[in-house]
């Protein structure tokens, strides 16, 4: 880590810690936010200064910052719905496998559209270049497709806001209660979610490849 790299962290550091405290002292659920926010602006600022130098460690920071806490909120949000750490735990896992669930059901479709659209684009594009399709059948193929295109990429946006809400959920437990045999089930769900988030990016890189071809 160069020197300015550490200015700058050092900075969102100092500022993102003060969420973890509060009259000398934190409750489960600021100090989750403050975790988080904490973990977000060192990740945001090794980031930034990559791209940018010293401005773009700051600007990455205060991003993951924000990111951090975001994740932090979230987690102590769905705490106070539970009455114990046991019932909270429970309930995320059921949540991960709901999701799980979802996000198989959307890639087997997803999967199924693709092999069709590949083998209808294909002949589209054999009848434009014999003169036989018109453009205009091309791009309103492609105004299906990008519509597509979005769903997939708000489908995986809403995946990956989840697979880190969970690797934090995760990351608490083992250090809190390592023998917890809950974490071995949340564990099972957020490599299930990670899988699904893989296939997903897949589905939606080909999607963005047939896209491409029809834009002509």
């Amino acid at each position: 880590m160069n020197r300015l790299l550490r200015t700058a962290t050092a900075t969102l550091l100092s500022t993102a810690l003060v969420a973890c405290a509060s009259d000398g002292a934190s409750d489960d659920q600021t100090r989750t936010k403050g975790e988080g926010a904490v973990l977000g602006a060192v990740l945001g600022a090794a980031l930034g200064a990559a791209i940018g130098g010293k401005r773009g460690a700051v600007i990455g920071g205060v991003v993951g910052a924000g990111a951090g806490y975001a994740v932090g909120d979230e987690i102590a949000k769905r705490k106070k719905k539970y009455a114990s750490q046991e019932d909270f735990l429970d309930g995320e896992i059921q949540y991960a496998a709901e999701y799980n669930r979802n996000a198989r059901e959307y890639n087997d479709k997803l999967a199924r559209h693709v092999e069709q659209l590949e083998q209808r684009v294909a002949r589209l594009e054999r009848r434009y270049r014999k003169g036989k399709a018109k453009r205009a059948e091309l791009l309103a193929e492609r105004d299906q497709v990008r519509k597509r295109l979005a769903k997939s990429k708000q489908m995986l946006a809403d995946l990956n806001k989840e697979y880190e809400i969970n690797q934090k959920i995760l990351a608490d437990q083992r250090k809190a209660n390592p023998k917890d045999p809950s974490i071995a089930r949340l564990e099972k769900e957020v490599n299930a979610l990670k899988a699904n988030i893989d296939r997903l990016q897949k589905g939606t890189r080909q999607l963005a490849s047939i896209d491409e071809r029809l834009s002509v």
